[in-house]
């Protein structure tokens, strides 16, 4: 078997220059560490606080757990109706009006009143006559009622002349 020789120098400890940085390195992360805890033990009792406060704020939890299966079916009873009351036809309502759209008409607003099925618009017009027979096609519908113009004034657009049409109807839907 061969011997084996290791053929190296041998090495010197690092200056004081080095020991020093490394030293103050250790120094500022035992610092960082203990601000760290410091700040971590300020957010937990922050947090505590914040829940007690939003604990103190907050409404009483669920006052229907008490009630009887009969008033939890009354409730349900009423929130059913309720919701039939505001409920709005939308696509048969959206259906009829685009039915008598025309290219030079705009819809400015549709304010619908589901608990009256009631509607009111407000269309703009180029022309007066435009506006009239549109009133005249909304007449003709038959998921619309008592179409009524209630008021017709001019209005400048962008420098051109146009007619505001202010209309309400009812729905049989």
């Amino acid at each position: 078997m061969r011997r084996l020789t290791f053929n190296h120098a041998r090495g010197q400890a690092p200056g004081p220059a080095p020991l020093l940085f490394g030293l103050g390195l250790l120094l500022v992360s035992g610092m960082l560490a203990g601000i760290y805890l410091q700040l971590a033990n300020e957010n937990a009792v922050l947090q505590q606080q914040l829940q007690a406060r939003q604990a103190a704020i907050s409404p009483v939890k669920n006052p229907q757990t008490n009630l009887s299966s009969a008033s939890q079916q009354a409730i349900t009873a009423e929130i059913a109706e309720a919701q039939s009351h505001i409920q709005t036809p939308w696509i048969p309502l959206l259906n009829t009006l685009e039915k008598v759209q025309q290219p030079q008409l705009y819809w400015m607003q549709l304010a619908p009143d589901a608990k009256r099925k009631h509607i009111r618009m407000t269309v703009l017009a180029p022309h007066r006559k435009q506006g009239w027979a549109l009133v005249e096609r909304l007449k003709q519908q038959s998921g619309l009622a008592d179409v009524k113009l209630n008021a017709s004034e001019s209005t400048d657009v962008n420098g051109s002349m146009m007619t505001t049409l202010h209309l309400e109807a009812g729905w049989l839907y």
